[in-house]
């Protein structure tokens, strides 16, 4: 075996192996975007469940009391942008996995591009069936 070649090998298992990094750091992140996801799923549900005018609510590292209504809505829009992080994470995950499979020689996860079906798709098929 050449110098060339083992430099290339060498190369090439860095590349892999840096690839496996961000797929895991990625991994970790959904872990904890997901757990911060569903605590604001349950802090919503509570406040919407709540009679009181005002509540506490921590924003940071802060303590804050405001009015339900504007809690609820802050806690919304954080939902919002943590779906949004979430499913760019993912798409992101699609990708390097794909790519860490390429440099490995294996074929992509045949999964992986599938897309839900839209509302009228997903009546249009349910109108289809024979009822049961």
């Amino acid at each position: 075996m050449s110098q060339t070649d083992l430099q290339k090998s060498v190369e090439i298992i860095t590349k892999t192996e840096e690839l496996a990094d961000k797929i895991l750091s990625n991994k970790h992140e959904l872990t904890i975007m997901d757990k911060r996801r569903q605590e604001t799923r349950e802090a919503l549900r509570i406040m919407e469940k709540s009679n009181d005018e005002k509540v506490w609510i921590t924003i940071g590292s802060m303590l804050v009391k405001m009015k339900r209504d504007k809690a609820v809505l802050l806690l919304k829009k954080d939902q919002q942008q943590i779906d949004q992080q979430i499913n760019m994470i993912y798409s992101d995950q699609k990708v390097l996995v794909n790519k860490h499979r390429d440099m490995e020689f294996k074929s992509p996860f045949s999964g992986t591009h599938l897309k839900p079906l839209a509302r009228n798709e997903f009546d249009a098929l349910k109108a289809s069936l024979p009822m049961l």
